[in-house]
């Protein structure tokens, strides 16, 4: 590698691009190799430090954009040009950081251990929030979602924190390239702040594991993951539907659950506009003697037709006692953005891109169902709130929800047949969501991964699917 003050060749500085775009995608693709996130931020890191790049955020373009292309690959399955439109959408907050951090170093030449991180989240923080569709996924802490004693820390600083840290050892990393040879006390002391910042956040998550919240003892919930495909033709829903009715009655076994959930989208039709869906329900809830939370759709206006993705929520004896509606909304899948400006545009990108038009409304605001537990000797209310699919990637969605006295989450989703690092990285961002609130997670998924996630981010419990164990893309209860 040539010295800072050197000509260095097109080529490399490409390479340092790509290289870190795929290092950085890699472990949300393989969760198994999240510890390439410590180095992933490197190469960007030199290729923007380095005075003799000229116009670097050209070079940085290129590999920021392969990032998102990984990333949203499996979406691929709608499009093969759907992921390369969604990383349009993404590459120019990606581009902010790149921004950000060339200016300031260049300037004050401010450690990278701490530069680094700082423009890292402060770029990620603008992108979840400006983004269309506000979607957190694949902030850069969330690829740690296993390490439980590292992501601890977000109970205090949100992912955004376990973002920071990873940074922060990427930052060091290159502070010691850069200056190799050229080592000031100014650069020693700040790579030598990581290892301390590193082992505090490590003590803090041992000593959290060490007392953790107590996870409630109820309610009883079964979790049904029926791997069907949903269909939008009302006769071929309705076939769905009595077959997962079937399969909860041959499975769920009555008086074993306090509540039954099925995942969002489990009757893909408007839940009040057949009786029979409600009777049939009904007739469930009766025989297992439990309560059901049921994923539909409920009209938000019938002129001009637009619905509602919504979480139906029975009693025992089949009374509806209440209904949530999807907040967070994914764009052009759930609603077409931009709709009053530009609606012709907008509705054929969604057509060309997806093969439909998403033409939904948001709902009005977090509802937080009730359910007692305890028995007729001790009975208590425990309280949860409904994330319906992407709302699991909303720290806003639970924040709230917790303020509203939410005991747990039930994260009722559809994410269809994307595989395994689809239903992967939503597992790892319910698992933060659980941290940062220091409250239970249950996931329903249709296709998987379905389980449970204490409040301390350890896996409880995963369902197996029936025929072969795997977690995903087969049917079963838990």
């Amino acid at each position: 590698m040539k010295p800072a003050g050197g000509s260095i060749p097109a080529r490399e500085q490409l390479a340092l691009a790509l290289l870190s775009g795929i290092l950085l995608a890699a472990p949300f693709l393989r969760p198994a190799l999240s510890w390439l996130h410590f180095v992933a931020l490197v190469p960007w890191a030199l290729l923007l430090a380095r005075p003799a790049v000229r116009r670097a955020w050209l070079y940085f373009l290129p590999g920021a954009y392969a990032f998102w292309i990984m990333v949203w690959g499996p979406f691929s399955l709608f499009s093969k040009a759907l992921p390369f439109a969604l990383a349009l959408l993404f590459v120019p907050f990606s581009l902010v950081f790149a921004v950000m951090l060339r200016a300031i170093y260049q300037r004050f030449r401010w450690p990278l251990a701490l530069l680094l991180p700082v423009t890292w989240v402060a770029a990620e923080w603008l992108r979840i929030r400006l983004s269309i569709g506000a979607i957190g996924a694949y902030p850069l802490g969330s690829g740690q979602f296993a390490q439980t004693a590292l992501i601890q820390i977000a109970d205090m600083s949100g992912v955004a924190g376990v973002s920071f840290v990873v940074a922060a050892v990427n930052g060091a990393i290159a502070d010691l390239i850069v200056q190799r040879g050229r080592w000031s006390w100014r650069t020693l002391g700040g790579a030598a702040v990581v290892p301390v910042l590193l082992l505090a956040v490590l003590a803090y998550g041992l000593f959290r594991e060490a007392h953790p919240v107590p996870v409630i003892a109820g309610p009883r919930v079964a979790v049904v993951q029926p791997n069907a495909i949903h269909y939008k033709d009302p006769s071929r829903a309705k076939a769905t539907f009595e077959e997962q009715l079937q399969f909860t009655r041959a499975e769920v076994a009555p008086g074993s659950a306090d509540l039954i959930a099925w995942p969002e989208n489990a009757i893909s039709d408007v839940l009040t506009d057949d009786p029979a869906y409600l009777a049939e329900l009904a007739g469930l809830v009766r025989e297992k003697r439990a309560r059901m939370i049921v994923g539909a759709h409920s009209w938000a206006s019938r002129l001009p037709p637009r619905q509602h993705t919504s979480a139906f929520y029975l009693a025992a004896d089949g009374t509806l006692l209440g209904r949530y509606d999807k907040l967070y909304l994914i764009p052009w899948s759930e609603y077409v953005p931009f709709e009053r400006w530009l609606p012709r545009l907008s509705a054929a990108l969604a057509q060309a891109l997806l093969g439909y038009v998403g033409r939904g409304l948001p709902g009005d605001d977090l509802a937080v169902f009730s359910i007692e537990d305890g028995g007729p000797a001790s009975p208590r209310t425990v309280r949860f709130a409904v994330p319906i699919c992407f709302e699991a990637s909303s720290a806003e969605f639970a924040r709230r929800a917790a303020g509203h006295g939410a005991d747990f989450l039930l994260n009722i989703t559809s994410e269809g047949v994307f595989g395994a690092p689809v239903y992967t990285h939503m597992w790892a961002l319910a698992t933060l969501r659980a941290v940062e609130n220091r409250v239970a997670i249950v996931r329903v998924g249709n296709n998987g991964i379905s389980g449970f996630i204490e409040p301390s981010g350890r896996t409880q419990s995963v369902l197996r699917g029936k025929r072969t164990g795997r977690p995903f893309l087969e049917e079963g209860t838990l």
